[in-house]
C-alpha cells in the first residue's frame, strides 16, 4: 500500500526528461513488482517533457488540470479524466500551457531497465517531436485520433455482476466497469480502466470476494474508502492511495463509504482469456488432496 498522503516528489526525475516536471514514484521493482512501473507526474504551468520514446508501453490517467500531448503524429488538448496510450517505441511529448498545474497517474510497462549498458528508465531522444504548442480536444468517435479517450460517469452502466475480458460472474458485485487502455486501443501489454463500487449499507461485505490470479494489478483510489482483505489480513485505503496485488497474492476489497468507490485499476501483463482468475470460495467446497 501507498498512502497518498506519505507522496513525495523529484524534480528534474530522469523518467519525464525536460523542465518543471515532478515525478512522484508508487510502485517500481523495490515495491516488489515485476511488471508494473507506477508514478504521478507534476507538470507545472509552462513545463515541457521533450520529445522521447521507450522500449515499452506508456498509459496515463489525467488526475487534475490540462495539459498538452504529442503522441506519435497527433496533438491533443488533455483535461482532468482523459486517458490515453503511448504505444510501444512512439515518440511522445507533453506541455503545460496553462496557468495551473497537471497531474497524471502514469504506467510503464514491462518496466524500464538498462539497455546495452545505457540508462535506467528506458528513455530515448526523439529530437523530432517538440513539446506541443496546441492541440485538439479528445474525440473517441475520431479514428485518425486512435490512442486517447475521456471517462465520463455517464459512460458507466448499472451496477451488476464483474464482465469482462477474462473473468464474468457473480463473485464481483454492484460492480460498474469502463475499459480505457486495452486492446482496442491498442494496448498490448497492459490495461487500465475504472472500477466503481456502489456504497455500503452500513456492514463490511465483501463486494468483490478474495481472489487471485497470475497477473499484477495496481488500484488508485479515486473516490471513497475500502477495506482489504489478504490471506486473513486487513487494511484500508482512501483517496490518493495506492494499492498493489502481486502475481498469485490473495486479495479483496469491501466498500465502506456512503459515496461510491472508484479506483483506476491496470493489469499486466493483459489476463488470459478464460481461467484467468481463481476465487477461493469456488473451491471451497471441493475436496482437497493436498
Amino acid at each position: 500500500m501507498h498512502r497518498g498522503k506519505d507522496r513525495q516528489f523529484d524534480a528534474a526525475h530522469p523518467s519525464e526528461p525536460g523542465e518543471g516536471i515532478s515525478v512522484a514514484p508508487l510502485l517500481s521493482s523495490a515495491g516488489g513488482a515485476t511488471h508494473l512501473n507506477v508514478a504521478v507526474v507534476d507538470i507545472a504551468p509552462g513545463a515541457h517533457v521533450r520529445g522521447h520514446r521507450h522500449p515499452f508501453e506508456e498509459s496515463f490517467f489525467v488526475l487534475e488540470g490540462t495539459l498538452l500531448a504529442r503522441i506519435a503524429d497527433k496533438s491533443y488538448a488533455l483535461q482532468r479524466h482523459d486517458f490515453g496510450l503511448v504505444p510501444h517505441g512512439a515518440a511522445h511529448a507533453w506541455s503545460n500551457r496553462s496557468e495551473h498545474r497537471a497531474r497524471i497517474l502514469r504506467v510503464h510497462t514491462p518496466q524500464p531497465r538498462p539497455i546495452g549498458g545505457r540508462g535506467q528508465w528506458g528513455v530515448f531522444e526523439a529530437p523530432e517531436t517538440e513539446p506541443p504548442s496546441n492541440g485538439e480536444p479528445v474525440d473517441e468517435l475520431d479514428p485518425a485520433r486512435p490512442h486517447v479517450g475521456h471517462f465520463d460517469q455517464s459512460d458507466m452502466a448499472p451496477p451488476g455482476s464483474i464482465s469482462m475480458p477474462g473473468y464474468h460472474g457473480a463473485n464481483v458485485q454492484n460492480v460498474q466497469i469502463r475499459m480505457m487502455v486495452d486492446e482496442l486501443l491498442g494496448a498490448r501489454q497492459h490495461a487500465m480502466f475504472i472500477v466503481q463500487f456502489t456504497p455500503g449499507s452500513g456492514t463490511v461485505t465483501k463486494t468483490a470476494k478474495e481472489h487471485f490470479h497470475p497477473f499484477e494489478e495496481i488500484y488508485y483510489m479515486l473516490a471513497g474508502e475500502t477495506q482489504t482483505f489478504s490471506d486473513g489480513q486487513e487494511d484500508r485505503a482512501v483517496a490518493g492511495d495506492l494499492m498493489f496485488a502481486p502475481t498469485n497474492t490473495s486479495h479483496g476489497f469491501a466498500p465502506l463509504s456512503t459515496e461510491p468507490v472508484c479506483w483506476v485499476e491496470v493489469q499486466a501483463p493483459l489476463p488470459p482469456a478464460s481461467h484467468g482468475t481463481t476465487f477461493h470460495n469456488d473451491w471451497s467446497r471441493q475436496p482437497n488432496l493436498g
